[in-house]
């Protein structure tokens, strides 16, 4: 029964991964191209605008996004780890 439930979290977070990949992929292409085309000044505003955003947002939201991140990556790795455990490489 364990060992199917591990196979199972295995295909998962093989999928995640190749998931992630494609994800990472498509983002640094559509990176490339807006880059591409974007004028110094528009770079200079768009940072502008997202320091003044951070900079007034409240940063209590974040705390609590951080947390959850924290817990998200926790849970993850400990998936990870039993998988390498079942397939024997300690």
């Amino acid at each position: 029964m364990k060992e199917g439930i591990i196979k199972k979290h295995k295909d998962i977070a093989l999928s995640l991964l190749k998931g992630y990949k494609k994800a990472n992929e498509l983002i640094l292409k559509e990176r490339k191209k807006r880059l591409a085309i974007i004028t110094t000044e528009e770079a200079l505003r768009e940072y502008d605008y997202l320091c003044k955003l951070y900079s007034t947002a409240d940063k209590r939201g974040l705390e609590r996004l951080d947390n959850i991140k924290i817990s998200f990556l926790i849970k993850r790795r400990n998936i990870f780890n039993r998988i390498r455990k079942a397939q024997g490489n300690k």
